[in-house]
């Protein structure tokens, strides 16, 4: 609790104070409100527990039979009398035991329902924060391209000058940098928003965040048995197996005890009356009942097969997706890009030589930037799926 309190005074009183992808995660669990109102859920299942324990509440009757119109006298006959009685529901056939199995129940899946939802919310800041610190990177990647651009038109002018170099290569420049520029205030619109995106669900202002951009090789984890979802719909056929139980249990209903007291005139003696309702199970609503509880479970049973189906095909679609990135960025990272930079030396010892023209220093230059981009696009797909991954695997990967 005192680390989330001071990870908010941090975020309120400093703006330049670079966040982490876990405090992130615990500012939005601490305060995103869609999850705090399913949290809620649990305290009414709670609530429900306690409530299906409990048998139905007596009824007390109060009345007077035989009145006669003058009302003042109650000595007229016998069967005159003033009563009180008592009526209490008695259940039978384990109902109550049951009834308290399925809201116990319903408490599980409630605090499934928690997991899931947290598991979504990580999920969702992951996927944000990535996506984030790359177009970051990105925006710093295109800055350092038109840097470029302008060394080259300066170059390209140079050259104009002494009639090396037409004016078409100079308009070409000045189109490529307003290009560039167009997609930094693309870049620039995306970044504002995603950072109002991780406001909207975390409910604090960030500015900064600090997160390492890092691939590695990751295998995901294919078991899914222990996933809210799973656990969610084997707990809800559980559930309604019990209700089958439960409605096959009510064909013995519960029965009714009434009990009265009766007081007469002083002429005669009081009585008491004492009587016993049993309903008949006599139009089989029970057996309707039953069925369709059982019909219920064996809907659920179905889904939970497809959604294992489901899980494990995505798992592996996004194992494949990981792969592929990592290994894409490794040929960017290891080969094409360290290639690129050799040559680029290679380029300045000829130029000194004047071997070589100028303006291919530059255009080298801006192709290895170039690629350095299609690099930070690589790793965006990696880590959109591993955050939609973080999802399916709860963050237990190796």
């Amino acid at each position: 609790m005192f680390r989330k309190s001071f990870i908010l005074i941090l975020c309120l009183f400093g703006s330049s104070y670079a966040i982490s992808l876990n405090e992130t995660i615990d500012l939005a669990i601490s305060n995103n409100k869609d999850l705090k109102s399913i949290e809620k859920s649990i305290d009414i299942a709670n609530e429900q527990i306690k409530l299906s324990k409990k048998w139905d509440n007596p009824i007390l009757t109060i009345g007077a039979n035989d009145l006669q119109f003058d009302t003042t006298r109650r000595d007229l006959e016998p069967m005159q009398a003033q009563y009180i009685g008592l009526s209490q529901k008695i259940p039978m056939n384990d109902r109550l035991k049951l009834q308290e199995a399925i809201s116990i129940k319903d408490k599980e899946i409630a605090k499934l329902d928690y997991e899931d939802a947290k598991l979504k919310l990580k999920s969702k800041i992951i996927e944000y924060a990535y996506s984030l610190k790359i177009l970051e990177k990105k925006y710093k990647l295109l800055n350092e391209y038109q840097e470029n651009i302008k060394n080259l038109e300066e170059l390209s002018k140079a050259l104009y000058e002494t009639n090396r170099a037409n004016q078409t290569i100079l308009l070409t420049l000045q189109t490529m940098f307003y290009k560039v520029e167009l997609e930094k205030e693309n870049l620039k619109n995306i970044i504002k928003n995603s950072y109002l995106k991780l406001e909207e669900i975390t409910y604090e202002k960030i500015e900064n965040l600090k997160l390492s951009l890092e691939l590695k090789e990751v295998i995901l984890n294919k078991n899914i048995d222990n996933h809210p979802k799973i656990r969610v719909l084997e707990l809800n056929n559980e559930k309604f197996n019990t209700q089958a139980l439960l409605e096959e249990a009510k064909k013995l209903s519960d029965i009714k005890v009434n009990v009265a007291y009766f007081q007469r005139d002083s002429k005669y003696k009081d009585y008491a009356n004492i009587s016993v309702n049993i309903p008949l199970a006599f139009y089989d609503r029970e057996n309707i009942k039953v069925l369709s509880a059982k019909l219920k479970a064996n809907k659920v049973n179905e889904k939970l097969e497809d959604v294992k189906k489901s899980f494990e095909i995505k798992l592996i679609s996004l194992q494949n997706d990981m792969n592929s990135a990592f290994k894409k960025s490794n040929l960017l990272e290891k080969n094409i890009i360290p290639i690129q930079e050799q040559n680029q030396r290679l380029m300045e010892n000829y130029n000194s030589l004047d071997l070589i023209k100028p303006d291919k220093l530059y255009t080298n230059l801006n192709e290895i930037i170039k690629n350095r981009i299609v690099l930070l696009d690589v790793m965006k797909n990696y880590y959109l799926a591993y955050s939609k991954a973080y999802y399916y695997t709860q963050g237990q990967n190796k």
